[in-house]
């Protein structure tokens, strides 16, 4: 029989070794950084020489992998084709085999070494905001096309050592500083992190704001001689504020709005940043412009956050199907014009104009007939440019009829709460229940705005989300005291152009001033 003293004395020691040194042994566990330099030897030719330390645990060999997609912007990318000459080598110089089981994959025979060292050249002439760019006077660097990483589960850190060519005075990016601080020394915690944090560099106009804790970094670059970058900010700053309000809280402590002046267009969301490409010209912020920029932040919540359930994880080989892109993006639409109305920086006529260029876009696409809104977030991936550039005859754009149903369904709630509840308020539920890490189900926000709206919208949905029918404007019209233009002398088509009839009711312009952001200004 066992000694009772000795029994519990062995226990003790084990629960000491399970739970005591916990954090002792969760640091000697935690994963070791892989460590990227990334030289630009040459900057006018469009390349860039990137070298990875990536550790092994001494296993026999490690696979490598290059994505084909970037989240947010959903359209296969051929990315491991810039990738040219990778090789690899042990760190006393002794090179490996590597294999390519794959286009976008690399294995590599370790000989046992603790890590090794993986070399490749990375063809930069790439203009759109998933891509890079590597010239004399700009880098662009993104890091699903930048950035080969393990093909693991594992949490790991990934670093990133930028030598900076000589004309690129400065380096921006969302990514933290890595220990240590040297200069252009950056860490992901992950490389989620990595892939959602891009890098730019040159001569950068920077100007800085402060929303109630929140540092806010407005980054110029590129062809920007004609910007104003001064006034950016300070219109910004306001759309800033009126997405605090909005939501009523900001989710991060620091978030950078990277601006390329250059040919292109279009903007990708991230979690702490947003990548533009603006025009050239652009000498002053426009209200269109302001609704790109208000667009790509609000997504910093809705998308980035609080997510359709497909897209709550990411596998950097399969692209998700989701029928939600429409809360995604056309919702975001809706808001993100709809913000700086509300923030003071466009008039009625400019807020009516826009959701006015979303009716006629959908209404005269025959496409809308053929395909619902929710088939055009499923088709994304085999249809147009993320989203754009559908064939209108047998397609319709969830950037179109989206944000469009989004005004539906606000005055749908406004109405039958009585101008008590909105869809602002279906928005902010849904943040609450949903955001992080659980997702939403195309039900779970269905009924997340029944219960705002206090009726059911199970036929109202069927109608706008998964049918093909025509959109019914008459209660929204009516709401507000809106009407449709008459249509020009020799136009026999139908105008979509919103205005305000001429018999507006005190209560129905009340409710439309308040809408616009208006009342009490």
């Amino acid at each position: 029989m066992r000694n009772p003293s000795a029994s519990r004395i062995i226990l003790f020691a084990i629960f000491a070794w399970l739970v005591v040194p916990s954090s002792q042994s969760s640091t000697a566990l935690a994963p070791e950084p892989i460590v990227y330099t990334v030289r630009f030897p040459s900057p006018g030719a469009h390349h860039a020489e990137v070298e990875a330390v990536i550790p092994t645990r001494r296993r026999a060999s490690i696979e490598l992998m290059a994505p084909i997609w970037s989240p947010g912007f959903y359209r296969v990318e051929d990315y491991a084709s810039r990738i040219q000459g990778l090789s690899a080598r042990m760190p006393d110089g002794n090179m490996l085999k590597v294999e390519q089981p794959r286009k976008n994959r690399w294995l590599i025979q370790t000989n046992g070494a603790p890590s090794v060292i993986v070399s490749y050249r990375l063809l930069c002439n790439g203009r759109s905001v998933t891509t890079n760019w590597v010239g004399d006077d700009l880098l662009v660097l993104n890091g699903a096309a930048t950035f080969i990483t393990l093909v693991e589960r594992l949490r790991r850190p990934h670093d990133v050592k930028l030598e900076l060519a000589e004309k690129w005075m400065r380096a921006m990016t969302a990514l933290d500083a890595a220990p240590g601080g040297s200069p252009n020394h950056f860490r992901a915690a992950d490389y989620d992190t990595l892939v959602d944090s891009p890098i730019v560099a040159g001569a950068l106009a920077v100007r800085e704001f402060d929303v109630e804790g929140a540092k806010h970094f407005v980054v110029d670059a590129g062809e920007s001689s004609q910007s104003n970058v001064e006034r950016e900010a300070q219109d910004l700053e306001k759309i800033v504020r009126e997405t605090r309000r909005f939501w009523g809280f900001l989710p991060f402590k620091r978030y950078v709005f990277l601006n390329v002046f250059r040919q292109g267009g279009g903007g990708l969301e991230h979690k702490n940043s947003t990548l533009l490409t603006s025009s050239p010209r652009m000498t002053s912020p426009t209200f269109r412009w302001l609704a790109f920029v208000s667009h790509e932040y609000f997504h910093a919540f809705n998308v980035k956050r609080l997510r359709p359930v497909e897209l709550t994880t990411f596998d950097y080989e399969r692209p998700p199907n989701t029928g939600s892109l429409w809360i995604s993006e056309g919702l975001t639409s809706y808001y993100g014009e709809s913000i700086v109305c509300r923030a003071g920086l466009g008039s009625p006529r400019d807020c009516l104009d826009v959701l006015s260029s979303h009716i006629t876009q959908l209404q005269n696409a025959p496409g809308r007939l053929l395909q619902t809104l929710e088939q055009s977030s499923l088709d994304v991936w085999s249809s147009g440019t993320s989203g754009v550039g559908r064939d209108t005859a047998t397609k319709v754009s969830y950037y179109d009829k989206g944000p469009v149903v989004g005004f539906l369904l606000d005055v749908k709630i406004q109405r039958t709460t009585g101008g008590k509840r909105s869809l602002d308020d279906v928005m902010r539920l849904a943040y609450k229940r949903y955001s992080g890490a659980r997702g939403f189900t195309p039900e779970q926000f269905r009924r997340t705005a029944e219960e705002v709206a206090g009726v059911d919208l199970r036929e109202w949905f069927g109608k706008a989300i998964s049918s093909v029918e025509e959109l019914d404007y008459t209660e929204a019209l009516d709401w507000f005291g809106l009407r449709f233009a008459a249509s020009d002398v020799g136009q026999p088509a139908q105008s979509w152009k919103l205005e305000i009839r001429e018999n507006v009711t005190e209560a129905q312009r009340s409710r439309l001033l308040k809408w616009l952001g208006e009342a009490g200004k």
